[in-house]
């Protein structure tokens, strides 16, 4: 799914569970505040994770999940100066880990001298109110 709001001046967006990342999305997540994205799983820990093999193709087909690959994809080719907000959120439990997230998209956000607030949303951890 994927929704951008916007009011008084601001844009909020959210895009997870969208298996790819379509460039419709990509275009109308350009020019966000907030952006909340997808970075679901790390593909060699998926690969060799605890899940059956039928989940695996789930996670990684265009019915799945968003892997931090390809958030990171978005972040080096279409993020923009705009967001001051980079929440990556829906971490698997299993497939990833915050600092393997911290990292991909801190070396991304270098790569494009970006530096909005970082924010990885953690499993089971609120990560707190953003005020605009």
């Amino acid at each position: 799914m994927g929704f951008s709001l916007r009011s008084q001046g601001l844009k909020v967006s959210i895009a997870t569970d969208l298996g790819y990342m379509p460039e419709s999305v990509r275009v109308h997540l350009q020019g966000s505040d907030l952006l909340l994205l997808e970075s679901n799983h790390d593909l060699e820990m998926l690969k060799v994770g605890p899940y059956p093999w039928s989940v695996k193709q789930r996670v990684m087909g265009r019915m799945g999940h968003l892997s931090n690959e390809v958030a990171c994809n978005f972040i080096r080719e279409v993020l923009d100066s705009r967001t001051s907000t980079l929440i990556l959120g829906h971490l698997s439990e299993h497939n990833n880990h915050p600092e393997i997230v911290r990292l991909m998209a801190n070396q991304s956000l270098e790569e494009r001298c970006l530096s909005p607030k970082l924010v990885v949303a953690e499993p089971g951890k609120p990560t707190g109110a953003f005020v605009y």
